[in-house]
């Protein structure tokens, strides 16, 4: 059975993790997905780099640097190189021993377990090798492209994989408003919307709604001691939480991603909806 993206109007909103839950885990890990799952959601988003031999990682940064025991660009190693290095030990102790996943590994965990998986493409250049990668791993797992949004702030690669894979779905991503936006994701073949507070116009929103387009806002994560709302609102001068709750409420939102699934979930709550 796929997985339904398209929610709204239903009383129910998907609370997706940014990363996995990675306000509690090592970021796109493992422990960081099922850990989102056991806090009560069935959507996640994860981002993907291929390797020196075409297998593709979880992983959100170029490099390895910043989330491992090692160094180096993930395009300049190969996956059993990889294997040699901690990806949760930065994070805490308590995760030392934690493995960089396969994508392929998580998409057969998405299928058996019913999750809703958004892909984020991190290469920057269309290049055959990471296109042909990217196309082989949804191929290897039979249902993976029934539980899954192919994303990228770069809508050329996407569509190059689209080519491949006709089936898959799309997610673009708008940090910008354009004289036609709807014109400019549906030439990009977009299923599915991603943006963000400052670049969100409910007459958009209302327009994607009309032409059968997935929604999802990305919620920025403040400074201790602050909500992503408190953040808008200090930055905008706007009631940022009210605005939000309103196109919830309207429907115009299907997916409201941030790191901390419990504060998705009383966010969506407090705005009269279901969190799923």
């Amino acid at each position: 059975m796929s997985f339904n993206f398209h929610v709204s109007g239903s009383g129910k909103v998907l609370a997706a993790s940014h990363r996995g839950y990675c306000a509690k885990y090592p970021e796109n890990t493992m422990p960081a997905f099922i850990g989102a799952v056991e806090a009560g959601t069935s959507c996640i988003e994860l981002d993907v780099n291929v390797t020196k031999d075409g297998e593709v990682v979880v992983i959100h940064d170029p490099s390895i640097n910043r989330t491992s025991t090692g160094t180096g660009f993930v395009r300049d190693l190969t996956y059993a190189e990889l294997l040699e290095y901690d990806f949760g030990s930065y994070y805490s102790e308590a995760f030392t021993g934690t493995k960089i996943p396969l994508l392929k590994d998580v998409l057969v965990w998405a299928v058996d377990s019913g999750v809703g998986l958004i892909v984020e493409m991190k290469d920057r250049e269309p290049s055959e090798h990471n296109i042909n990668a990217i196309v082989n791993a949804f191929k290897a797992v039979p249902g993976s492209t029934e539980h899954a949004l192919l994303l990228s702030f770069n809508h050329v690669n996407i569509n190059k994989v689209k080519e491949r894979l006709p089936e898959l779905k799309l997610e673009v991503v708008t940090l910008a408003r354009y004289a036609d936006q709807l014109d400019a994701v549906t030439r990009s073949n977009a299923y599915s919307v991603c943006t963000e507070y400052h670049y969100y116009s409910p007459e958009d929103g209302r327009a994607y709604k009309k032409a059968g387009l997935t929604s999802r806002m990305f919620l920025h994560t403040a400074p201790e001691g602050m909500t992503s709302t408190e953040l808008y609102d200090k930055t905008w001068g706007q009631n940022s939480k009210e605005e939000i709750s309103s196109w919830l409420k309207e429907g115009l939102i299907d997916i409201l991603c941030h790191d901390d699934v419990e504060y998705l979930k009383d966010f969506i709550k407090q705005a009269g909806l279901e969190p799923v």
